[in-house]
């Protein structure tokens, strides 16, 4: 595969999102790419981990990759050197009312809350990092990264409750079973462009990729956006280029090209 390269030195952070993305089939990293995240740290700029998955699903990956700041929970919160310096909650009273609204409208639907890095969900999926709750308002009394519901559930609720809706945002993609409903303008863009402006850099200065509906934004807005060829429709719309898939080292192809351009 060719993938088109910028002729420019002004590429100065890479961010980048996890599965599917550095994550392989295999649920590996490649040694490949970790060498060159740190051969961009110290040369270039910095590397940022930006993915959906909540804080403590982190500690799965590699060591190595542990150093680089991070996003999580699609763009809630934001570390770096393991301390929280962003995060941007659907409000208390919005989560309470939504929460209502569903276990009242969908009694027997799926439903559950990302709080302070714990899921609580009303059915037992299986999930070991997941806390069981038959009522999820007993546990809603904190601003939450995001709420999850079932994909019908959450259409023929808002559409008969738009107005409930003003506050969030949902996050649907073909990848995921279930909706993540965000707070309204919470995305990896957004926490991206706020540790930017940390580092005295612009959007500009970023080389961004990513493969699924919440990587849009982040790759939209950066200086040169990249599409996994394994990534959704949306994504490859408005990337500057397209590169090989996650098991193709596609992120390292072309860090690899960016780091001999200059």
């Amino acid at each position: 595969m060719t993938i088109e390269i910028p002729n420019s030195g002004t590429l100065r952070l890479a961010a980048v999102d996890l599965d599917e993305t550095i994550v392989r089939s295999d649920h590996t990293v490649s040694s490949r790419t970790i060498e060159l995240f740190h051969q961009w740290r110290e040369t270039r700029g910095p590397v940022v981990i930006a993915t959906g998955r909540p804080p403590r699903w982190t500690r799965r990956i590699p060591d190595e990759l542990h150093a680089f700041p991070w996003i999580c929970y699609n763009g809630a919160v934001a570390y770096e050197d393991g301390r929280e310096i962003y995060r941007h909650d659907i409000a208390l009273e919005t989560v309470r009312d939504l929460v209502e609204l569903f276990q009242a409208e969908a009694p027997g639907g799926r439903l559950g809350l990302e709080i302070d890095d714990i899921l609580y969900i009303n059915q037992d999926l299986g999930r070991p990092d997941a806390e069981v709750v038959d009522d999820l308002l007993g546990v809603a009394d904190r601003p939450a990264a995001k709420i999850l519901v079932a994909l019908e559930d959450f259409q023929r609720i808002r559409r008969e409750h738009t107005q409930r809706f003003q506050d969030v945002q949902p996050l649907v993609s073909e990848k995921v079973s279930l909706v993540q409903i965000m707070a309204q303008g919470a995305s990896k863009g957004m926490a991206l462009s706020t540790l930017v402006a940390r580092w005295q850099l612009t959007m500009q200065n970023v080389v961004a990729f990513g493969d699924d509906v919440n990587d849009v934004e982040m790759v939209r807005d950066s200086g040169w956006g990249v599409a996994m060829s394994n990534a959704v429709p949306e994504v490859k719309a408005v990337a500057n280029c397209i590169t090989g898939s996650n098991d193709e080292d596609g992120v390292a192809a072309v860090l690899e090209e960016l780091l001999r351009s200059v």
